[in-house]
């Protein structure tokens, strides 16, 4: 995927994981429900451990000693670096 493309599928993820947690906050013992959640909060992870990695952090609460401070260069998601 390029960065466009993980960039959407981090967003897709968490719309997704998001979604899930309203309908669990009615159906709390939905197994269905928490099999769901526990998918899309893996491919969210993995997604945004893979953004991260090559992209730099989306938020600060992404950074790490290894680009700590480094995302203030460049332009940050929100920015319309995505939309292209």
């Amino acid at each position: 995927m390029n960065k466009k493309e993980l960039f959407k599928y981090l967003n897709e993820a968490s719309f997704m994981l998001d979604d899930i947690t309203l309908y669990l906050n009615t159906h709390p013992d939905c197994r269905n429900g928490i099999d769901a959640y526990n998918h899309y909060k893996k491919m969210r992870e993995k997604a945004l451990n893979d953004y991260t990695s090559m992209y730099g952090p989306i938020s600060r609460y992404d950074v790490n000693v290894n680009n700590y401070w480094d995302w203030v260069n460049k332009p940050w998601p929100w920015e319309g670096e995505c939309n292209c």
